[in-house]
């Protein structure tokens, strides 16, 4: 992201330093370097009865569509923020009004290369949906009649993003410099992580393959599927699928036979996506489903999606493993493997956490504690602790917490450790089998021996060279570079210096002596050394001093 400068955000950084303080953040942005005439007309609504964290949230919905995106992308990283704001920013929803046609219509024409008349019967002014990125058509195919949803990006949506995450990203860094209290949650990196995520929805073609990839990993395509892609029409701003009509998971009665059958086939398909393919919709809420009048369920909304590797997943088992057997020493170890830092972490402290956290939530399951709200909080857990893990995971225990109340809707008695137990046997046949274990030791223990069979003729070349003397050793001094720049610059001030106090030795000489000519009444010679001198020395002064204040 660009830099961020009040001046070429004239417009919006007026009204977001407004909406701030109209939700009593007046004090955050007086110890920030917020330009005072922005400070005058601060109004603060009463909102002393609502939490730190409720007023966060308030105040993203208030300043529009790309904060709350931001939100809502932040939400997903439990490792970097509070539980009680995560639990806030999931209840971020996007109010936004749609465009009027006559803004989107130049995108669509740009987009098809040709007439809507040559495409579409009809295409309605109107969206039936409207978004932070993109609005929703229902418009027919002239080519062969089917139904489709056309989604074209909003005018204007990259540039808007643009502005509003660099003044984001100032306020993260703002807060990461001048709290020490929020250094250990690295806003910044995850300013920019979200930025980058927003970038990829941008492009509806990483939506169009993500539901493809889904579509080929998929076991169960006759109850489970994603609305079929026209490649054909597809561009980075534009993404037409089928038209898919049905009814939202919690409109389905709770209970009956079809929605225990629902929330089994729905809880499957995502265990399926995590544990098998290692590729899942990372947010398969009741709002991203859609069930159909034959009791198909559809997910919708691919922009954003999880991966996780055959190792990750060996990993999650050992996790599911360790909490299941209540065993904190387990847990850690495995977080230790799955970590992405390496910084040194308290062992003790940690086992602590773990421990506390596991004795807290006794019972898991129908009645208890949400599988999912668990894994958001041991991923909490091990982020303030020190110990990163991949994004991904983060994105897998929401997916599973949302599945996980999407199906309790459905089927108050559903058991997310049942649905998930045989995938994970699965999973750890797999990983045990004697055919996996020499498919993936077979190559490593091949290269073992071809190097141990390499290690007497490199031996005997090192001697050779030792008994012609073809040895030599490189010494690099490392971190120095600095040292010699500040001994470099203490030399030529030191030699001013000199050559300034021999001039005015000198000078003064040469005015005891009376040597014409003249210049007000005292040698020249000398009057033009002292003037040259006293150049130098005021040189040398201001030198000094503006290095001093850009070490500070």
């Amino acid at each position: 992201m660009k830099p961020f400068h009040f001046l070429t955000n004239a417009v919006r950084a007026p009204e977001i330093i407004a909406i701030l303080g109209r939700w009593g953040f007046e004090d955050l942005l007086l110890q920030l370097d917020t330009p005072q005439f922005l400070l005058k007309n601060l109004v603060r609504d009463k909102v002393a009865h609502l939490s730190t964290f409720e007023r966060i949230r308030n105040a993203l919905e208030e300043l529009g569509p790309t904060f709350v995106k931001f939100g809502q992308i932040a939400g997903t990283r439990p490792d970097k923020l509070p539980q009680p704001l995560l639990t806030e920013l999931k209840k971020l929803r996007s109010h936004v009004e749609p465009q009027p046609f006559k803004k989107i219509q130049p995108i669509l024409l740009k987009e098809l290369g040709e007439p809507l008349d040559n495409v579409f019967e009809n295409f309605p002014d109107a969206p039936v949906a409207s978004g932070s990125l993109g609005q929703v058509y229902k418009a027919k195919l002239i080519e062969n009649g089917r139904w489709v949803c056309v989604k074209v990006q909003r005018a204007d949506v990259a540039k808007t993003i643009n502005a509003d995450f660099e003044i984001i990203g100032w306020f993260a860094r703002q807060i990461h410099q001048r709290f020490e209290g929020m250094r250990p949650y690295n806003l910044p990196a995850l300013v920019d992580q979200a930025y980058d995520r927003v970038k990829e929805e941008l492009d509806f073609r990483n939506e169009a393959r993500n539901a493809a990839t889904f579509q080929m990993m998929n076991e169960n395509p006759e109850r489970v599927f994603a609305p079929e892609v026209f490649d054909k029409y597809t561009t980075r701003r534009l993404l037409i699928t089928e038209w898919v009509e049905g009814c939202a998971p919690d409109e389905i009665p709770s209970g009956t036979e079809n929605a225990r059958d629902l929330a089994k086939i729905g809880g499957e398909s995502v265990f399926h996506q995590i544990v098998v393919a290692g590729f899942f919709h990372s947010d398969p809420h009741s709002g991203n489903m859609l069930v159909t009048p034959d009791n198909r369920i559809c997910l919708l909304d691919w922009g954003q999606v999880g991966q996780i590797t055959r190792n990750m997943r060996f990993n999650l088992a050992d996790l599911f493993a360790g909490i299941t057997s209540r065993n904190p020493d387990k847990v850690v170890d495995t977080a230790e493997r799955i970590s992405t830092s390496n910084r040194p972490i308290n062992r003790r402290k940690i086992e602590q956490d773990v421990t506390l956290l596991l004795n807290r939530n006794t019972q898991v399951g129908p009645s208890g504690t949400k599988i999912g709200t668990m894994g958001l909080e041991l991923i909490h857990t091990f982020g303030i602790n020190g110990i990163d893990v991949p994004p991904d995971y983060a994105l897998l225990a929401k997916a599973i917490l949302c599945v996980e109340e999407t199906a309790k809707g459905l089927d108050p008695d559903f058991d997310i450790q049942a649905c998930a137990r045989p995938y994970l046997i699965k999973l750890n046949r797999e990983r045990w089998s004697p055919k996996n274990l020499f498919r993936h030791n077979f190559w490593p223990i091949l290269r073992a021996m071809k190097s141990l069979q390499e290690i007497p003729s490199d031996f005997q070349r090192l001697i050779r060279r030792f008994e012609e003397e073809d040895v030599q050793i490189k010494l690099h001094h490392t971190g120095i570079d600095g040292l010699q720049d500040t001994f470099r610059n203490a030399m030529n001030r030191l030699t001013v210096g000199v050559v300034t106090a021999a001039l005015i030795i000198g000078s003064s000489l040469i005015i005891t002596t009376g040597v014409r000519p003249f210049l007000w009444g005292y040698p020249a010679i000398g009057m033009i050394g002292f003037m040259a001198s006293g150049c130098l020395g005021f040189y040398l002064v201001i030198s000094i001093l503006r290095k001093s204040r850009r070490d500070r």
